[in-house]
């Protein structure tokens, strides 16, 4: 049986994932003569909870989204996708570490190291 923090980062990446994979379908569909104010508000709906997941990375973009203007799309979507892909390895090695760590000190708990 696969332990909760095992299932916690399934979950994690997972959810990035599909988020991604939304983003991308709804940006490759953007119009690119359509220039008004309104013309990309759809692809909020994935990129506000790849934005939370993406924290604290993500503020760069947030801060001053006008920054990455002059710089190639595929650039801008690595800026505006990679924070939270960047979560998923963290928590992953994150979860790397630990299982290690237990293996080595024998999976006593409460062993401080």
């Amino acid at each position: 049986m696969q332990s909760v923090r095992s299932r916690a980062l399934i979950a994690h990446a997972t959810t990035v994932v599909v988020l991604v994979i939304l983003f991308l379908a709804m940006y490759s569909r953007i119009d690119p003569t359509n220039t008004g104010p309104t013309a990309s508000v759809g692809l909020l709906l994935p990129y506000l909870p790849l934005f939370v997941l993406g924290l604290p990375w993500s503020l760069s973009f947030w801060n001053d989204p006008y920054a990455y203007d002059g710089v190639a799309s595929h650039v801008r979507l690595l800026v505006v996708l990679g924070p939270a892909m960047l979560n998923v390895v963290v928590h992953g090695l994150i979860r790397c570490i630990a299982v290690v760590a237990r293996r080595v000190h024998g999976g006593t708990p409460g062993h401080g190291g």
